[in-house]
């Protein structure tokens, strides 16, 4: 940036300067009119992200361009006339935190760190106007702080969600299986597995098409939630295979009664998108097993999962547990 001139506060307007507002003449004139005005061309620098910084910038003209830092890229915030930037890595003399450029030609007034503290000493007005622009930078982060907590977390629901379902997804049923075994081989509450399967899903997808498919797998999900207790757990395991875990049911005969439950709500309720009563029944098959003390993950859904093929070679829309 090159120096235009020194600012002369008795032919300049300054009132309207948010750092000045209401500050009197007198108390700001000799500092204001020993401090330069600068310019910057379009495109250029006025402050670098994560660099030292000793001056505070005031727009006289123009417009600051200031990159958010803890938004998404390409996000920023722009400053006119009378706003001012720089004025948080003056007062606690820490590295700028984001850059700001000129959006087209801009005209600044340039404090030094050591004036700002002169001018907050001499003028009630600037200090009160100072703590101002500081509460509003702060309250500009934490709304950007949980706007990024609020992302962090859609996109964390997201990651353990199916898209088609809305059940939890693969990836949330593995980890949650493990934990759940953990827990139960340290003594707590055993558990029972499901795992449904859509009986001759396959013909679905041929005769009627994929998207009758899809509806078909989205009115198994609701049967699921609809027949499981609030405490149990529905993920979409893959294709048209569903896993089901189920806390506290620690005896086969009540994972028996549990699976049954779910092919009745399936049988009952399911049917093609738009084929009316005379469509083909949507059933399920189920292999259901209740976790054996030091049984691990993986030895228990291999149980599970040889049950349900059992299910499927005594006739389908059963379960066997």
């Amino acid at each position: 940036m090159k120096t235009l001139r020194l600012f002369n506060p008795d032919s300049e307007p300054f009132s309207d300067l948010l750092l000045f507002d209401g500050a009197a003449r007198e108390e700001i004139s000799s500092v204001l009119e020993c401090s330069r005005v600068c310019r910057a061309d379009p495109g250029e620098v006025v402050l670098a992200a994560d660099t030292a910084n000793a001056t505070v910038y005031v727009v006289l003209q123009g417009t600051l361009r200031v990159d958010l830092a803890l938004a998404e890229a390409g996000d920023a915030a722009h400053l006119g006339r009378g706003e001012c930037v720089g004025e948080l890595s003056v007062i606690d003399g820490s590295l700028t935190s984001t850059s700001v450029r000129a959006v087209d030609e801009c005209d600044l007034l340039a404090l030094q760190g050591s004036d700002i503290l002169t001018l907050a000493d001499r003028s009630h007005a600037v200090a009160r106007n100072l703590l101002r622009i500081l509460t509003r930078r702060l309250r500009g982060t934490n709304a950007l702080l949980r706007e990024e907590a609020n992302q962090s977390e859609t996109l964390r629901v997201r990651s353990m969600t199916d898209a088609l379902t809305g059940l939890n997804n693969r990836g949330w049923f593995d980890d949650t299986l493990r934990r759940m075994v953990a827990r139960a081989n340290r003594g707590d509450a055993q558990f029972a597995l499901l795992i449904a399967d859509v009986d001759h899903f396959k013909t679905f997808n041929d005769n009627w098409g994929h998207l009758v498919g899809d509806r078909v797998l989205q009115q198994v999900a609701e049967a699921l939630r609809a027949s499981l207790r609030p405490t149990d757990f529905a993920a979409r395991y893959g294709g048209e295979e569903f896993a089901l875990l189920l806390p506290g049911v620690s005896a086969g005969e009540s994972a028996a009664r549990a699976a049954g439950r779910v092919c009745r709500a399936v049988s009952e309720t399911v049917m093609l998108p738009e084929r009316g009563a005379d469509s083909p029944r949507v059933t399920v098959s189920i292999g259901g097993a209740v976790l054996q003390p030091g049984e691990g993950a993986e030895a228990l859904f291999q149980r599970a999962d040889q049950l349900l093929y059992r299910a499927k070679h005594e006739g389908r829309n059963r379960a066997v547990c």
